[in-house]
């Protein structure tokens, strides 16, 4: 390596967004080495061999890492165990957190000696005051932030975007003439590849799929159900009850296997709080924020009436619709995240 030259693993998976990297990582005179997972997916031996003969033309040093068992423990089972509670994960927030710039950073960091790591997300960071956030990136339409909000500043210093100033377009128009080892859009939940939810849903938790009683809002049964499971907060149709106003599932209670019907006013809460949050900047009571309580909902006026290192505990300016367990609390200020955690 020439002295003085910066070295860099890139997190990749063969897509337009990490091959992308690596071409203007290069460009930019980094020492550029790619990193793939193995995660024991469908189809993942046939997608490894493509993603090596990539990095082969993009000539750069390419190693897998067998993550299969850390991945089915800390992801796949994090996903059922939410499931089981009751509640609705995001997967690819716990996958940002506790495999890639975690597992996966600390081997292109450490094992492979890199200065940096690299992904494709679209994202960028910002330096204030010694300490580094979350930022918005060119492409606002692709933001990802949202989904990396948990990693941490610590992190993040030691973190490249290199798309994070380009547009799609130029994303799209920079791999063109390239045999990439994935053309597809990323699914959010990869490990469902070739599933519905609820098959997959029924293979791991098939008690969950018991019928059970449909409550009105006093608590009252009403009618009967084929597995609370089958349900999320917010909807209206396929509770096959009959009735001449709008009801929705405004409660779900898998460890009793009950559903709760209620009217759409039902479904609005003035206030939502977040568990074992990522706090990324001092946040203090009476403090107003910007929030995002899942993947590209608008942001709500909230203001924060709560704060410890275990939970924050918010006030929405207008009661907010459909607020649901186990989604991510995302807190802003301007366009960087200050905070974040797990909706209760």
């Amino acid at each position: 390596m020439i002295m003085g030259k910066k070295s860099v693993t890139v997190g990749f998976s063969g897509g337009k967004d990490s091959t992308t990297s690596i071409i203007l990582l290069k460009e930019k005179g980094y020492d550029v080495s790619a990193l793939t997972m193995r995660l024991g997916l469908s189809g993942e031996d046939e997608k490894l061999l493509r993603v090596k003969e990539l990095a082969d033309i993009l000539d750069v040093p390419h190693e897998i890492i067998d993550l299969r068992s850390e991945f089915k423990k800390r992801v796949i089972g994090y996903f059922i165990d939410s499931y089981k509670a009751g509640i609705t994960p995001n997967p690819c927030v716990i996958c940002n957190n506790r495999i890639k710039f975690e597992l996966l950073m600390d081997f292109g960091t450490k094992n492979m000696g890199s200065d940096f790591f690299a992904t494709g997300h679209y994202a960028d960071k910002i330096e204030i005051d010694g300490k580094y956030f979350l930022t918005e990136p060119e492409e606002r339409k692709k933001s990802q932030i949202y989904f990396l909000s948990m990693i941490g500043g610590e992190r993040l210093k030691d973190v490249l975007f290199p798309i994070s100033s380009i547009s799609l377009d130029k994303v799209r128009e920079m791999v063109a003439d390239l045999p990439l080892g994935n053309r597809k859009e990323s699914q959010d939940v990869c490990f469902l590849s070739g599933y519905k939810l609820v098959d997959y849903l029924k293979e791991h938790i098939p008690e969950a799929f018991e019928e059970g009683n449909i409550l009105d809002i006093s608590g009252e049964k009403i009618g009967m159900h084929n597995g609370s499971i089958n349900f999320t907060i917010g909807q209206r149709r396929g509770t096959n009850f009959p009735s001449d106003r709008k009801l929705y599932v405004v409660k779900k209670d898998v460890i009793a296997n009950t559903i709760t019907l209620g009217e759409e006013t039902n479904l609005y809460s003035g206030r939502f709080e977040v568990r074992k949050p990522v706090i990324w900047k001092e946040i203090k009571k009476g403090e107003h924020y910007k929030a995002r309580i899942r993947y590209m909902s608008k942001f709500e006026d909230v203001v924060i009436a709560e704060v410890s290192p275990d939970s924050i505990i918010a006030e929405f300016d207008s009661p907010v619709k459909s607020v649901t367990s186990g989604q991510i609390g995302a807190f802003f200020q301007d366009d960087i995240i200050v905070a974040s955690g797990i909706i209760k």
